[in-house]
């Protein structure tokens, strides 16, 4: 179960302590928060965001042409007559950023917007995912309590959830999958940016079946102080990256759920603990849950394939990175915080230029005492984001594996290596990548997410009967080989 914690960014936008590391970061000037943005102002921001992301992504218009993301940045300011609420602006370039169809870019946020919203009373529930016509609850953090985990909310404040999803992908690029995870994750701040706040009606089926109708209130900065310890308190082991466990049926189970080697725990210690097991135990399978892996460093997907598999393989097809002098100064920004990193590759790039890597050699795994010679299972899921994608990708393209699930939240060819940087009047945050990742077959062309070998849906049924079908599966198809 996924589980959604509060993050209260205290952000003062008198200082950039805030916004270290945004590229053309500056202080507002006084009262800049308390003001509508003119419309001739804003219009300079798009112009000057649609120049930064043209000069720093490797194939922008992927997905849209020039000209109709041009025509659709004149039809979203044609919609304002002088000027434009510091809200607005931020959903308007949130409208833009979702139209280059990029997972990795996200909302565009300011530090005005993002303070009033810490200030708000906000929704008090946490989901486990956004359907298409209903959000199902992983917490209720109201004071009464009355829906519980499982629960179902149909309509907040009138408006059906159909309606609010239809509304809120459309600050969200990617695959249709990830766009609702991202409305599940980030639910209450798209609720206050929208103009709907505290007291919540709230219509919601019980995890019981019982029909609900009732009003309840948001919850203050305050108590999300509060809510946050109790949290971290009532989760089983949340700092963990990575879990092993022996299941029934001496099936070895490893949860890789980050893709980080903490000096607490490095990963290399990990791989060469559990597979210590694994051979002791003589285990007759092995799974590997990729399903809440967001990603993290590729280096340790290598790793990890090198303990049970030795046919050669690439989780990348190659590489393209893009020169510009935005990105350079994000990197000069970095090395003045106290980041060490050689830049000396990237700036002998010309600006406009774009780095191209083929990969074309196979990595061979070496053959260890530990390796793991029998059947493995690899589960996947929307959540199955950036370095973990790339993973799980290059195990299926070289059937180092068999994949159980549901398709991954983002496709083989994806755009990444992101920075951050600053409008020059509204002072939104923007993101922009620089380099394209090709999937491991090297087709440049496909933006399929990536398929599992053996396709597993969970149900609305088995989510409230706390059913695994997807992990059952794998246990099946392991005992029977």
């Amino acid at each position: 179960m996924k589980i959604v914690f509060l993050v209260l960014m205290s952000l003062s936008f008198g200082t950039l302590r805030a916004q270290r590391g945004v590229v053309y970061a500056k202080e507002p000037a006084p009262g800049d928060g308390f003001r509508k943005i003119a419309k001739v102002q804003l219009a300079e921001d798009i112009r000057f965001w649609h120049k930064v992301m043209e000069e720093s992504h490797v194939n922008l218009y992927h997905t849209i042409s020039r000209e109709a993301l041009g025509k659709m940045e004149t039809e979203l300011l044609n919609q304002y007559a002088d000027s434009i609420a510091q809200t607005d602006a931020v959903l308007l370039l949130g409208k833009l950023s979702a139209a280059l169809n990029e997972g990795h870019i996200g909302m565009p946020s300011n530090a005005v917007t993002d303070s009033q919203y810490a200030n708000s009373l906000r929704f008090p529930f946490l989901l486990q995912k956004a359907e298409d016509d209903q959000w199902i609850v992983d917490r209720d953090l109201s004071t009464e309590q009355r829906l519980g985990i499982n629960a179902a909310i149909l309509e907040v404040n009138g408006r059906s959830v159909t309606e609010l999803n239809q509304q809120f992908r459309e600050y969200y690029g990617g695959l249709e999958t990830w766009r609702k995870q991202q409305i599940a994750s980030y639910v209450r701040k798209l609720l206050f940016l929208h103009g709907i706040g505290s007291p919540y009606r709230i219509k919601a089926r019980k995890e019981d079946g019982t029909l609900i109708d009732y009003m309840v209130q948001g919850y203050s900065r305050q108590q999300a102080d509060s809510l946050n310890k109790v949290l971290t308190a009532t989760v089983s082991n949340p700092g963990d990256p990575y879990t092993f466990t022996m299941l029934p049926d001496n099936i070895a189970y490893i949860n890789y759920r980050h893709m980080v080697s903490p000096s607490t725990l490095p990963f290399s210690t990990f791989l060469y603990n559990s597979f210590t097991k694994i051979k002791e135990a003589n285990a007759i399978g092995l799974i590997i849950d990729l399903r809440e892996n967001g990603g993290g460093n590729s280096v340790f997907g290598d790793s990890l394939i090198g303990y049970f598999s030795t046919t050669p393989y690439m989780l990348s097809g190659g590489m393209k990175w893009k020169s510009s002098s935005h990105y350079k100064e994000y990197q000069r920004l970095l090395q003045q915080s106290g980041v060490n990193m050689d830049t000396r590759f990237y700036n002998s790039i010309k600006d406009g230029d774009t780095y191209s890597y083929v990969n074309k050699q196979k990595r061979k795994p070496l053959n260890s005492a530990l390796t793991f010679t029998g059947r493995t299972a690899v589960l996947i899921g929307p959540n199955t984001f950036s370095s973990a994608n790339m993973l799980a990708d290059g195990i299926r393209s070289y059937r180092l594996a068999t994949l159980f699930g549901e398709p991954t939240g983002e496709p083989g060819n994806d755009f990444g290596e992101m920075y951050q940087f600053m409008l020059p009047h509204s002072h939104i945050i923007a993101r922009a990548s620089t380099k394209m990742f090709t999937r491991a077959d090297g087709d440049e062309n496909n933006f399929d997410p990536i398929l599992p070998d053996i396709l597993v849906k969970p149900s609305s049924r088995d989510l409230k009967e706390k059913k695994d079908p997807v992990l059952e599966s794998a246990v099946n198809w392991l005992k029977k080989q």
